[in-house]
C-alpha cells in the first residue's frame, strides 16, 4: 500500500465516523471507538447495494435479449 491509499482510507473512515456521530447524536470520540463497526456496516451496506444493483441490471439485460 502506498501513502496515498492509506490517506484516502483514513479520510473515508473519519468521514464515516463524523456522519455516524451526527446521525446518532454521539460524541466524535465515541464514534471513533466504534469505528471498526461503523466501517464494517458501511461496507456491508455498499456490498448489498452493488449486489442487488447487479442482479437488477442482469435481469433487465436478460429480458431485452430474450425479447
Amino acid at each position: 500500500m502506498n501513502v496515498r491509499s492509506v490517506l484516502i482510507a483514513l479520510g473515508a473512515c473519519l468521514a464515516l465516523c463524523a456522519i455516524a456521530a451526527l446521525a446518532f447524536d454521539w460524541s466524535f470520540q465515541k464514534a471513533l471507538i466504534l469505528s471498526p463497526i461503523i466501517v464494517m456496516v458501511a461496507g456491508a451496506a455498499g456490498f448489498l447495494v452493488v449486489l442487488w444493483g447487479r442482479i437488477a441490471w442482469e435481469s433487465i439485460r436478460g429480458r431485452r435479449e430474450r425479447a
